[in-house]
C-alpha cells in the first residue's frame, strides 16, 4: 500500500500500514507511531479520548510528535 504523504494508516477493518520511511525513525518515534495507529483501533479519529489513549501508553508522546514536525520532512535515503 502506498501511503504517499502519510506516515501510517489504520483502516476501518483494523489493518495497520506504515510507510517504509518509518524504519529510519528513532526507536522512540517508531514506538509513538505504533501506539498512535493502535489507538485508532479504539478511537477512529483524533478526539481528546484518542489522545488520552495515546497518553496512557506514552505520556511523553509530544516529544515524538515534535521530532516528526522538525525532522520528518527531511527523512530520505
Amino acid at each position: 500500500m502506498e501511503l504517499q504523504n502519510r506516515w501510517a494508516s489504520c483502516t476501518p477493518s483494523g489493518n495497520v500500514n506504515f510507510h517504509w520511511k518509518c524504519a529510519m525513525e528513532p526507536i522512540d518515534v517508531l514506538h509513538y507511531m505504533v501506539v498512535h495507529e493502535l489507538a485508532h483501533l479504539i478511537h477512529n479519529n483524533h478526539t481528546q479520548a484518542f489522545w488520552n489513549e495515546v497518553d496512557k501508553i506514552l505520556p511523553n508522546y509530544n516529544e515524538q510528535v515534535n521530532w516528526l514536525k522538525i525532522n520528518g520532512s527531511g527523512m530520505d535515503l
